[in-house]
């Protein structure tokens, strides 16, 4: 299966941290996760795209796509009163998918990341089953960090210079996503907040997206230190969509 990916300018994303032993978001699910994705389906504020991915380890994670902040806050609540939330209608559902060796989740720990405000998006073709996405959390050292970040990190200069290494290094590489948390305020000036950004970058595969990743930490290492106090990253491969 393929689809397109680019996305608009107010779209939202939420990353799930993996915890799951078996794909959730199906277009026919599990009967014992089938009344929580029924449930999404009816209700207004339900992502219009969920991607399901296999981390390294073999516990699946979420990626999930919002037309707008709003929406995206607004699942989130229904989330955690109608499913995280124990004794709640579709807990149980949960429970069943979790990995054996995994907490439930709970409202505070259930994401890796979020993103509110698309600052750039390079990705290119359609999105295969099969292709892996290195998805990365930064925080930005101060405002001013990140008003410097943002004026070359998200310029088209700067993913060319990326795409140029990618095929230096026989890395098959389709292009990144960089969002802004819905925490962090337009970088304008040194008085902001410096808050974070959440990336999804593309990759042929598992082994393209760890080489692709020494890659850039090899080119940009003066400013990666400069911008960011901390970096996280999770990989997986992609293995199911759900179209919402």
């Amino acid at each position: 299966m393929s689809f397109q990916t680019r996305v608009a300018s107010k779209t939202c994303m939420i990353v799930g941290r993996p915890m799951w032993r078996y794909p959730i978001a199906l277009p026919k699910p599990p009967p014992a996760t089938a009344p929580l994705i029924e449930a999404i389906r009816q209700i207004d504020c339900r992502p219009f795209r969920v991607i399901s991915h296999a981390a390294e380890d073999g516990k699946v994670f979420n990626a999930s796509f919002f037309h707008d902040e709003k929406t995206m806050h607004d699942f989130g609540e229904w989330y955690a009163e109608n499913a995280l939330a124990p004794g709640s209608e579709h807990h149980q559902c949960l429970r069943d998918a979790v990995a054996e060796d995994t907490e439930l989740p709970t409202r505070s720990d259930l994401l890796f990341g979020s993103g509110a405000q698309v600052l750039t998006d390079s990705r290119f073709g359609e999105y295969q089953l099969g292709m892996a996405v290195r998805y990365s959390r930064y925080s930005l050292r101060s405002g001013d960090a990140a008003v410097e970040a943002e004026s070359n990190a998200c310029e088209p200069a700067f993913e060319q210079r990326i795409a140029r290494a990618m095929l230096d290094a026989g890395v098959t590489y389709f292009g990144r996503l960089v969002m802004r948390a819905p925490s962090a305020k337009p970088a304008s000036g040194a008085s902001n907040g410096a808050g974070e950004w959440v990336s999804a970058s593309r990759y042929g595969s598992i082994d393209d997206a760890r080489r692709g990743t020494a890659v850039v930490k090899a080119m940009f290492a003066p400013e990666i230190g400069r911008w960011f106090s901390a970096t996280e990253s999770i990989i997986g491969t992609a293995s199911r969509v759900l179209e919402l």
